[in-house]
C-alpha cells in the first residue's frame, strides 16, 4: 500500500499528480502549515526525520525528496515507459538533466524567498538574477517542444513543474512565454486536474 504524507501548498503536489498519472491507488494523509510561519508541522517528523514533506511509504519504504519519489515511482511501476525515456539514450540523459536543473531551480526560488521577506540589498539583487538566469534556461529550452525533453511527458515535467509555479512569483510571466504555455499545458493535464480534486484545490502559492 502506497501512502503520501502531503503538505498543503508545497512540492508535494507534483507526486500527487504523478500517482495520478500512474493510475496507482494510494492513501493521502494531508497536513496543514502553522499559522503564522507557514512552516510544516511537528506531527511529520513522526513520518520522517527531516520533518518535510512529501514523504511516500511504500510497504516497508520510507521516501523523502520529491525528485527520489519521483523516480521511485516510475521504475517501480512506469512499466510501459510511459513517463521515462529509453535509457542509455541522449533523452534519457537530458531527463537525468532536468531533474537536477529543478533541485536548484528549487534553492534559487528559496533564497528568493528569503531575500523577499527582508532587507537584504545586493543579496536580493543576486537572488532575483539567479531565479532569472534558470527560467531564461527553461524559457529557451522549450522552445519548439511540447514537453521539458521533447514530446513525452517525463518525470522531469512532474519535477519541474513546482519550481516554475512557485518561481513566477519572481519574474514577469510577460517574459517567458513558453514557461506560461508550458505551465497551463501542465495544469489542464487530466490527472493534474485529478490531483487537485484529491487536495481540495490543489496550489496556491501567492503567499510565497
Amino acid at each position: 500500500m502506497i501512502t503520501l504524507d502531503y503538505l498543503k501548498q508545497s512540492c508535494s503536489h507534483r507526486i500527487v499528480w504523478l500517482l495520478e498519472a500512474l493510475g496507482l491507488d494510494y492513501e493521502l494523509k494531508i497536513y496543514d502549515r502553522l499559522e503564522g510561519t507557514g512552516f510544516a508541522p511537528e506531527e511529520l517528523k513522526a513520518q520522517h526525520p527531516l520533518g518535510k514533506a512529501p514523504v511516500l511509504q511504500d510497504g516497508d519504504l520510507v521516501l523523502a525528496e520529491g525528485n527520489a519519489i519521483i523516480q521511485h515511482l516510475l521504475d517501480r511501476y512506469d512499466t510501459e515507459n510511459r513517463f521515462t525515456p529509453a535509457h542509455k539514450t541522449d533523452a534519457y540523459s537530458n531527463y537525468v538533466y532536468w531533474l537536477a536543473i529543478s533541485a536548484s531551480m528549487f534553492s534559487a526560488n528559496l533564497l528568493a524567498l528569503v531575500s523577499k521577506k527582508g532587507d537584504l540589498g545586493d543579496f536580493a539583487q543576486y537572488t532575483d538574477a539567479q531565479v532569472g538566469l534558470y527560467f531564461n534556461h527553461v524559457e529557451q529550452s522549450l522552445e519548439g517542444k511540447t514537453w521539458i525533453v521533447g514530446e513525452q511527458l517525463t518525470g522531469a515535467d512532474f519535477s519541474l513543474s513546482f519550481p516554475l509555479q512557485w518561481g513566477l512569483n519572481y519574474v514577469n510571466k510577460a517574459d517567458y512565454p513558453n514557461i506560461v504555455r508550458y505551465l497551463e499545458q501542465i495544469e489542464t493535464h487530466p490527472a493534474y486536474l485529478k490531483a487537485n480534486e484529491k487536495t481540495a484545490g490543489g496550489l496556491d502559492l501567492s503567499r510565497f
